[in-house]
């Protein structure tokens, strides 16, 4: 049988072949905000970390961003890397509460590789520097679960109160951790009036009011100040066509392929005693429920919203699939670990057409911002440059950069220039942007993703 610690190794490297390719290319949209208004020169700054950053409040993101600020500068390919290196420990986390769910070892494994593997969500959380949100919502969630069913209450209320401040879904993360405790009393008759669940119950409920009464006093949006496109809809018609379908795909539809495939690859032999996985499906469940609660009435959708309610499913899928595996001999389950491991290399195409439109993106930002930098080096300090944008293409100067054009120019070209985009960002009433002046200085087009002077 192939070793636990070789199969680690291997699904690492697949991991690295799917995304250091593309890691750091350049800031693109909200990263710049991130990046460039979160720095740390001096003790007062560190009160700035809990402002709201354009309406949103996630100083646990502000603070990671600051202190690398400080020790990157505005390296993008630095900041990539960081996400990688906490995309790898998420997966850990992953790993770590399968296996206190009472998965083994190899199948603790096998549900985080599920996890990263899942091609909705997990590149724009990795390869979008801004997508550091979502992965530390999962860090600090899959941590604090993982507490929770060690019986460590405490340690579990401040992990999800952690994730509270990393990204706004977890709200509903002790609701999810004590709905775990709720199955436990259905299920398995368990005492549902114990020390753990009593001490996290009162824990999370001080860690929850600290976080309303720090998000309040931030300048955060709220449900009736944010904008149309995230205020909370909940017509049967954005549930039921929309993002009810949206959601369900892309958080379970990888975790029911692999266990698809497994199953068709040993159609003969293989049974599944309910039994043994209802208390996973229900965890699976309560947690994707309370995953999705918020963020499925919200119009805009996104698929690093499915990050967080993937997990239950990716460890729900492993767990049938050691069930299963305990079913075959060494043979047929030695060939079954091999098919798995060369998976994610020949899926390979699919993840690097899943990365193209973000890595485009952000070759486009990187591109620009050069081109920038040559002009500001030519003609100085406060010079005029309008850049004519080419829409035709689904890489563009405004789906790079749009609004935050600008504040990517203060951040990393110098000396001082201004800079229009013609025609304007698409949401450039929301971003106070107006028309291009009537002077300029130096006039760039777009063409096949770069960037050169209109005149030539």
């Amino acid at each position: 049988m192939i070793r636990l610690r070789t199969a680690v190794v291997v699904l690492f490297l697949a991991v690295c072949a799917i995304y250091l390719p593309d890691l750091g290319h350049g800031f693109i949209r909200d990263d710049v905000g991130w990046v460039g208004h979160n720095e740390l020169a001096s003790w007062s700054d560190v009160k700035t970390l809990f402002h709201a950053r354009a309406g949103v409040f996630r100083p646990a993101a502000s603070a990671s961003f600051a202190v690398e600020r400080r020790a990157c500068g505005t390296s993008a390919m630095c900041y990539g890397m960081t996400n990688f290196l906490i995309l790898l420990a998420c997966a850990g986390a992953v790993a770590l509460l399968a296996s206190r769910l009472g998965l083994p070892s190899w199948a603790a494994v096998l549900a985080a590789a599920i996890w990263i593997f899942n091609w909705h969500g997990i590149s724009s959380a990795v390869l979008w520097i801004s997508g550091r949100t979502a992965l530390l919502l999962v860090l600090f969630a899959a941590l604090s679960a993982s507490e929770f069913v060690r019986g460590r209450w405490l340690t579990s209320a401040l992990l999800a109160g952690a994730a509270m401040l990393a990204k706004e879904e977890a709200v509903l993360l002790p609701v999810a951790l004590l709905g775990w405790a709720a199955v436990d009393y259905v299920l398995e008759r368990r005492n549902i009036v114990t020390r753990r669940n009593i001490g996290f119950a009162i824990a999370s409920a001080a860690v929850g009011l600290a976080y309303y009464l720090l998000r309040a006093r931030s300048g955060a949006l709220t449900a009736a100040s944010a904008p149309a496109f995230y205020r909370l809809d909940f017509s049967p018609a954005l549930l039921l066509s929309k993002n009810g379908p949206e959601y369900l795909d892309r958080s379970v539809t990888f975790s029911a392929a692999v266990l698809l495939l497994f199953w068709l690859t040993h159609l003969k032999t293989l049974r599944l005693d309910w039994n043994r996985h209802r208390r996973l499906f229900w965890y699976a469940t309560v947690w994707w429920i309370c995953g999705f609660a918020i963020t499925i009435f919200i119009p805009v959708r996104s698929s690093l919203y499915a990050c967080l309610p993937s997990i239950g499913v990716a460890i729900l899928a492993a767990g049938v699939i050691a069930e299963w595996a305990s079913q075959l001999d060494d043979v047929r389950r030695r060939r079954a670990v091999v098919a798995g491991l060369a998976i994610p290399f020949l899926l390979w195409p699919v993840y690097h057409f899943r990365n193209k439109d973000l890595v485009d993106a952000t070759d486009v930002s990187a591109r620009t911002i050069a081109a920038l930098q040559r002009v500001a080096d030519r003609h100085g300090a406060n010079a005029v440059v309008v850049i004519q944008d080419d829409r035709s293409r689904r890489a563009s100067v405004d789906t790079a950069l749009g609004t935050g054009l600008q504040d990517a120019v203060d951040m990393l070209v110098t000396p001082h220039i201004a800079v229009w985009l013609d025609p304007p960002p698409a949401d450039a009433e929301l971003g106070g942007i107006s028309a291009a002046p009537s002077k300029r200085d130096v006039t760039l087009r777009l063409e096949n993703g770069q960037l050169v002077e209109a005149n030539r």
